[in-house]
């Protein structure tokens, strides 16, 4: 039994043109992706770590300085002010504070976000996606929202 052969007439124009068409693009980007894989590839090393690094207490001068840097910032100033805190008493007890406690405090203070709780982003976000919809809305020939439109437009 023999199949029947293709006309191929029939396939121009078909899916199987579009293919055709993407498949060596694609392949040369996947090629130099493929390539450029290495370039952001590290080699992980190992050592060996001793008991007297371990039990060391974190002398960390940076956490100290941050914390110090935060307190120079004329908002915060008036914030801690606005809640009865001198900045300089304040300065003074991060100053008097041990190790242990700031290597508690750092990390905390650096996981919190710098604008606030987010609704800020949210909003922008939410305003884009309007904008975005309101665009598409006037431009396109298929109506999402009639009753934006007059009666003549959608006639």
């Amino acid at each position: 039994m023999r199949l029947p052969r293709y006309n191929s007439t029939l396939i121009k124009g078909s899916r199987m043109n579009l293919i055709a068409k993407v498949r060596k693009p694609t392949s040369i980007f996947l090629a130099v992706l493929f390539l450029m894989a290495p370039a952001f590839h590290q080699p992980a090393s190992a050592a060996m770590v001793g008991t007297e690094v371990l039990l060391a207490p974190n002398h960390n001068p940076d956490s100290r300085a941050y914390l110090c840097g935060l307190l120079s910032r004329k908002d915060l100033q008036r914030k801690l002010v606005l809640y009865g805190i001198d900045p300089d008493e304040a300065r003074a007890r991060i100053q008097g504070l041990s190790d242990e406690e700031l290597a508690m405090i750092a990390p905390i203070l650096a996981d919190l976000p710098a604008g606030g709780d987010g609704t800020g982003f949210a909003v922008v976000v939410g305003i884009v996606i309007l904008l975005v919809a309101i665009v598409v809305e006037y431009l396109s020939e298929v109506k999402m929202f009639p009753q934006l439109h007059s009666d003549e437009e959608t006639q």
